[in-house]
């Protein structure tokens, strides 16, 4: 082990087996439809049109955080052919903000109001954000001790971010298969965005259980729904062989095999009809949920992308992470961990720790390599804030 006393950085190597070597693996990706996953969007909506209202009006970002948004389920009546929602989706937005700076007042609600509809509106085909959806703002004042902490840009928690890289073989295939449902085969079949891979490996052997909404108004009976289920599963099945030569088995929508239970939505997500949802309760900033792996539970989205180290640094040891592995050839997987104080420089963490499994033996030589890369990244801190403000970096 070696210890960089610039910026506290800590280089060790990984002990034990990979997670590719355990005998279970388990991993989960929620879509950009499911309840969670559209808290994660709104909030994270709000906090960029926020600072850039901030921007543009008073020269500067505000101090806030924004990662309290809830969602409360609506109800429908839906059979195949069609339906009727019966009661609207309830969005509730709380969390703090700035709501004056000198004599300008800052239009809040109207900010994160708009935020949201704008969210709903670019992630969801079927889901109208004012005809099904009742938004909600109860986002106050935030403290003025951290109102001071932004303007100082220093971290304004105590507070831990960890991410690792690359992705096991099932971490790829839960997050490439999601993201093919949602961007590719909603294409090609009557399905909403409320998609959930969850990836099972034990041994070689993968399963992938996927939860699909079927559009009810696209589909008139029982038989077009399992016509249209089975060459959506197949169209799956291809799609995630084609990743990996593993034995993989595709299996959609399985609670459908219960009598007279079929996944039908209205609007594309569950969201409709009993299933609410939460900032941070989804994806973490990888993009996938990993029990197997060290993970922050920090909700990242939402929060202020100047000092909020509970964003910042789950999004640079991220970065951090990638950079290790993409850059330094001894280096064939990195888990990055970066541990703030309140009060003091995001370039000054109380401890950057990589735990590194190299290539084939951690060498003193190989320790001052990972040593001077973590430096960097963490003297480049504030562009990831600018990163994280232009909506470069997915946080979900």
């Amino acid at each position: 082990m070696d210890s960089d006393m610039r910026r506290n950085i800590v280089v060790s190597e990984s002990n034990g087996c990979s997670v590719e070597e355990l005998p279970v693996e388990i991993v989960e990706r929620k879509g950009i439809g499911h309840p969670d996953s559209l808290c994660d969007g709104i909030a994270e909506r709000i906090s960029v049109e926020y600072s850039r209202w901030c921007e543009e009006n008073l020269g500067l970002i505000l101090h806030h955080n924004f990662d309290k948004v809830q969602l409360v389920a609506g109800e429908v009546d839906v059979h195949f052919g069609g339906g009727q929602m019966i009661r609207p989706i309830r969005i509730q937005i709380a969390g703090r903000g700035t709501l004056s700076y000198g004599d300008k007042k800052v239009p809040l609600e109207y900010l994160a109001t708009e935020a949201a509809r704008s969210h709903l509106r670019e992630t969801m085909r079927y889901l109208d954000p004012v005809k099904h959806v009742v938004i909600e703002c109860y986002a106050g004042r935030g403290a003025s001790e951290l109102m001071d902490v932004v303007r100082q840009v220093t971290a304004n928690d105590t507070s831990f971010g960890v991410s690792h890289w690359p992705r096991s073989t099932v971490e790829r295939l839960v997050y490439e298969t999601a993201n093919f449902i949602n961007f590719e085969l909603i294409d090609q079949f009557p399905i909403g965005e409320d998609v959930k891979v969850m990836g099972c490996r034990m041994g070689a052997e993968i399963t992938l259980t996927i939860s699909l909404p079927f559009l009810a108004f696209e589909i008139p009976d029982a038989c077009a729904y399992q016509e249209t289920k089975e060459a959506a599963q197949q169209a799956i099945q291809e799609f995630s062989q084609s990743l990996d030569p593993h034995p993989i088995t595709v299996m959609v929508n399985t609670a459908d095999e219960l009598e007279g239970l079929y996944y039908l939505t209205l609007t594309g997500t569950s969201a409709e009809n009993g299933d609410d949802g939460a900032v941070g309760r989804g994806n973490r900033v990888n993009g996938v949920i990993t029990p197997f792996r060290s993970a922050s539970f920090e909700a990242a989205c939402g929060k202020n992308p100047i000092s909020h180290v509970g964003k910042i640094y789950n999004v640079l040891a991220l970065l951090t992470a990638q950079e290790l592995v993409g850059e330094i050839e001894g280096v064939a997987e990195a888990t990055v961990y970066i541990l703030s104080q309140i009060g003091k420089p995001l370039d000054q963490p109380l401890v950057a720790n990589a735990r590194i499994r190299p290539v084939d033996k951690l060498t003193p030589a190989l320790q001052a390599e990972v040593a001077e890369c973590v430096d960097e990244m963490l003297a480049g801190v504030s562009e990831v804030g600018v990163r994280i403000r232009r909506r470069e970096i997915p946080l979900f």
